[in-house]
């Protein structure tokens, strides 16, 4: 059966106004390997009709007797509901997925959905919001974006890297590190003293496709992506509150911690990037959490653990988890 979650998104971007249109489809060819594997490769800007053209390319190998073992990505993204079709296609299939170059925007879902997935410590793979079809941020590309992340934990992406393609702008990129990659169950190919060190996520806007993002090579990968987390919150809250940030901080001295964050909207609820530290400023807790429409439910994941639990508000403000 297929993938429930793709035929809700694409019933959802239909009505959101991000139907698709046409335009320069991605070069999609096979090979076969010394092994005599055949590897369907895809390249460039993905389009209207490219998922057709992946299908026409498997049965053409199998009417050949033959079994297509890999797909090759080489993509900056492009059209979403025609990734998503594609993701479909790869996943109903149980086709391994690789990539050696690049692969964002669109094309992440179609990697993720890869029975198995392979990329090279070199790969630049990154992953932000969705726009509509004029490169604009609506309510409409918000309620998207949300769909997009139902789609990617359905194809068991890690909810920390859910969490950043959330909070990023469409304008702008997360590249995943390494680590990132294989929480998401990649296998790196090549051993990463035979190639250059890249960089841990960080924001690519208006940088080439493929080109190394700067960054300070001292700070823990960590630290960096949470870094990056928590400037493109405080980007949103910025533009959604007149270009001031809307930030919490509160203290519990009986504890000795202190709560800071960055408050913005998605889809029309609070969200809210948290992060907890001890008395000598030492973060002790990170995560992401949204909020219900009463302000006093609200339901969270640990940046560092991928764990989730939910809290609720007392009458005098204090937050304490719940059992589900």
């Amino acid at each position: 059966m297929r993938n429930k979650a793709s035929a809700a998104f694409i019933a959802l971007a239909v009505t959101a106004g991000l139907l698709p249109r046409q335009g320069s489809s991605a070069e999609i060819k096979s090979i076969t390997d010394k092994d005599g594997r055949v590897i369907v490769v895809i390249t460039g800007k993905i389009a209207v009709g490219d998922a057709d053209a992946f299908t026409a390319e498997v049965k053409q190998a199998n009417d050949a007797g033959k079994i297509v073992a890999n797909v090759s990505l080489n993509s900056v993204g492009g059209n979403l509901l025609e990734g998503v079709k594609l993701a479909d296609a790869v996943r109903f299939r149980k086709i391994s997925t690789n990539v050696e170059t690049t692969c964002a925007s669109a094309c992440f879902l179609v990697f993720a959905a890869g029975s198995t997935k392979f990329a090279n410590y070199t790969a630049q793979i990154g992953v932000h919001g969705v726009s509509d079809i004029s490169g604009a941020e609506t309510v409409q590309s918000d309620a998207a974006t949300v769909s997009m992340a139902k789609i990617a934990k359905k194809l068991n992406v890690p909810a920390a890297i859910i969490g950043r393609m959330v909070v990023t702008p469409p304008s702008e990129m997360v590249w995943l590190s390494p680590t990132d990659l294989q929480s998401m169950g990649t296998t790196m190919v090549a051993k990463p003293d035979q190639v250059p060190v890249i960089p841990g996520p960080t924001i690519a806007n208006q940088t080439p496709a493929g080109a190394p993002m700067p960054l300070n090579q001292d700070m823990p990968a960590s630290r960096r992506s949470w870094t990056t987390m928590t400037d493109n919150a405080l980007e949103i809250s910025r533009r959604q509150n007149g270009g001031t940030a809307k930030t919490l901080r509160s203290c519990q001295p009986r504890e000795g911690i202190c709560n800071t964050g960055v408050l913005f909207k998605m889809n029309g609820k609070d969200v809210a990037v948290l992060s907890r530290q001890n008395i000598d400023g030492k973060i002790i807790q990170r995560e992401i959490c949204t909020y219900n429409d009463f302000d006093d439910v609200r339901s969270c994941v640990n940046w560092d653990t991928n764990q989730t639990h939910r809290d609720m508000k007392d009458s005098r403000g204090v937050w304490a988890k719940i059992a589900d």
